[in-house]
């Protein structure tokens, strides 16, 4: 049945560990080691302040690292608590649809990008783009755009009072980020540019390098994701294809279900097409009735 597969069950302690979950205790491991090194440590709170934390001179003299180390720093308790929080829902969620290299890939990407349009613009734009960046929500915007690409009719609750679909979550999310970096003094100090690097990033890399192949970007805003699957060639003497939804249960599941199952283990749910989809509806309304 659906239950008994193994990648339709929840990982087990020791194996299939969660990026996610694994990303959030590296993420407060270094904010008590940080917290440690700027309470007690002159030395140690200098070298975090002065190599670690993100500033133009990642670029004007070379300082690489930092476009890796802002993201594990953070600037106070509730800054990583709701970081943590932000990244649970998202990280989960694209845990289902991505692999972990594609995962790490937006996630750290959207960092990179988000940290380097931020130490440009500073460079360029100081009034604009405040210096001293920490935190993961570069990276974590990153994940919530691939997300809205992926599901953008999913409803996000914004302080579970706001709900959008995700798609239009993501649209406001850019258009606030742009704003507070064009108007700094409206953006309480927070590094917007780096959450808009982190935005654009994820969108792109979802729409763009997620699939096999490269297509020319256009401006037709969350087409549905293409689906990337063999076609056979029409027969000769074409005929209509009888639905199996009918068929008994057990029988309904080996032959239609486990096919698809075993392609979301492979390609991931958006290389489903719209009758796979409907198929799945069906065996959930049929477990449902035989519970």
């Amino acid at each position: 049945m659906l239950e008994d597969r193994s990648y339709m069950r929840g990982p087990s302690f020791g194996s299939h560990r969660s990026v996610t979950t694994l990303m959030i205790t590296a993420l407060v491991v270094c904010f008590v080691v940080q917290s440690i090194l700027w309470s007690y440590s002159r030395t140690g709170s200098r070298l975090v302040n002065d190599y670690l934390v993100l500033t133009n001179e990642a670029i004007t003299r070379g300082h690489v690292w930092q476009f890796l180390t802002f993201q594990f720093l953070h600037a106070g308790f509730l800054h990583v608590f709701f970081n943590c929080l932000t990244l649970y829902f998202f990280g989960k969620a694209l845990e289902i649809t991505l692999s972990t290299r594609h995962w790490l890939a937006i996630y750290f990407g959207g960092g990179f990008a988000g940290g380097l349009l931020h130490a440009l613009g500073s460079i360029l734009f100081p009034h604009n783009f405040p210096g001293g960046v920490v935190g993961a929500s570069a990276g974590i915007a990153s994940l919530l755009a691939a997300f809205s690409y992926f599901y953008p009719q999913q409803e996000i609750n914004l302080w579970f009072i706001l709900r959008f679909p995700a798609k239009f979550f993501f649209i406001i999310a850019v258009i606030l980020s742009l704003f507070f970096v064009l108007v700094p003094a409206a953006g309480g100090g927070i590094a917007h540019g780096a959450h808009l690097g982190g935005l654009l990033f994820g969108y792109a890399y979802a729409r763009w390098l997620i699939h096999w192949e490269w297509k020319v970007p256009n401006l037709n805003f969350f087409r549905r994701p293409k689906v990337f699957v063999h076609k056979r060639q029409p027969s000769a003497w074409p005929s209509k294809k009888r639905e199996k939804f009918d068929l008994p249960s057990d029988e309904f599941i080996s032959q239609e279900v486990d096919p698809i199952l075993d392609k979301i283990s492979a390609h991931g749910i958006q290389s489903l097409t719209e009758r796979e989809r409907k198929i799945l509806e069906a065996a959930r309304a049929k477990m449902a009735r035989r519970e």
